[in-house]
């Protein structure tokens, strides 16, 4: 399943988007399987690869000549480098970036097709021998008609790459092998199933969910360098929120020692930490009643002269009711008979005080009850 790179007059596209993989099954005669390029082969694929080019320093995946990096005794240098990938009405497209080598073989017509590579493990098994890739491994230029690179290993960095009929080797070697290397693989397969279910649940999917439709949601996630962006934005935020907070109370702190000044003479030293805070709570409030209590202080004040100079007292409030005598011909009753019944009750008073030592307030109201008494 190989595509033409070039039209007939060698000239590359002018956008740098070339069809590598068109819709389709393709049989792969050296691994005995039938590949399924369809529309969900080509999203998982394009969404895998946003995800992987959303990390740090993603270099894009290799194009190769003739699939030499599978090769471990062949050089392996790159014709170029895949770094974008769409699903189209007509299949997989790639954007390449040549290097100088690749720019120069294709060119000039020593490489005409794309050939793409998946590994086995990268494939989901639609039974039957169909597999359907989900993410692409690399690609290489060729002239070979055959699809070559058919990767059985998953982590290829390990240093082990193989083809078609190292596949194909493999697998007799498992079964002249005998059990152990069968128990080792269901191992292997039991702790990745593990770890399959771990993130379908993670990312909210349902437990039948495809790995085509598992990798097309890991695509939408935000990756490393876009979180730590946001933390690092965040966090600058978060430090001009706090010196914003900090200058705020620093100016309502200012604020609130001017009204304590402006009522200097209302407010006791005592009184000044209570309200501080309900000038911070409520200032308004605050401030009228403080204004209210100038006020009322204001019309308390009484204002004398002594001797030419002016003297200012505070007129005491008295919250209760007294009964003062009434200086004879000032009130009380009707003339005489009132001079002389305030008189009986003033010095009545005044005998209730020496003999019983009690306020004359106390004395007097006795002395008033007595008199009234005697008098009916």
């Amino acid at each position: 399943m190989n595509h033409l790179i070039l039209n007939r007059d060698f000239r590359l596209p002018d956008d740098g988007w070339y069809h590598i993989a068109p819709f389709g099954e393709f049989p792969h005669a050296g691994a005995g399987v039938i590949q399924v390029i369809d529309q969900e082969a080509c999203v998982a694929m394009a969404a895998r690869f946003a995800a992987d080019a959303n990390t740090p320093n993603f270099p894009g995946l290799l194009v190769d000549f003739d699939h030499s990096s599978l090769d471990g005794e062949k050089r392996s240098e790159a014709a170029g480098w895949i770094l974008g990938l769409e699903n189209r009405e007509n299949g997989l497209w790639a954007q390449i970036r040549w290097s100088d080598l690749g720019e120069e073989a294709v060119k000039g017509g020593r490489y005409r097709f794309l050939s793409p590579v998946w590994a086995r493990s990268d494939c989901v098994d639609l039974g039957n021998g169909r597999l359907r890739p989900v993410r692409i491994l690399n690609a290489a230029v060729t002239n070979d008609p055959n699809l070559k690179g058919m990767v059985p290993l998953s982590n290829r960095a390990e240093g082990e790459s193989v083809d078609s009929s190292t596949f194909n080797r493999r697998a007799n070697n498992s079964e002249r092998n005998g059990p152990s290397d069968a128990k080792a693989m269901e191992g292997k397969g039991a702790n990745m199933k593990a770890v399959i279910e771990k993130l379908v649940n993670h990312l909210g999917l349902a437990a039948d969910a495809t790995e085509a439709v598992i990798l097309e949601k890991m695509g939408g996630l935000i990756s490393a360098t876009v979180v730590t962006e946001l933390q690092n934005s965040l966090s600058a935020l978060q430090t001009k929120h706090d010196g914003l907070v900090a200058n705020l109370k620093a100016v309502e702190g200012e604020l609130v020692n001017r009204h304590l000044a402006d009522f200097e003479g209302v407010i006791s030293e005592a009184a000044k930490p209570f309200w501080m805070e309900q000038l911070i709570q409520n200032r308004v409030g605050a401030l009228a009643v403080l204004g209210d209590l100038r006020e009322m202080a204001g019309k308390a004040e009484v204002t004398s002269s002594k001797d030419g100079v002016k003297e200012t007292t505070r007129k005491p409030l008295h919250n209760r009711a007294t009964a003062r005598p009434v200086p004879p011909g000032q009130g009380g009753g009707a003339g005489a008979e009132g001079d002389s019944k305030a008189v009986k009750i003033r010095n009545r008073a005044h005998e209730i005080v020496k003999v019983e030592k009690i306020p004359f307030v106390v004395a007097f109201r006795r002395a008033e009850a007595e008199i009234a008494g005697i008098q009916q």
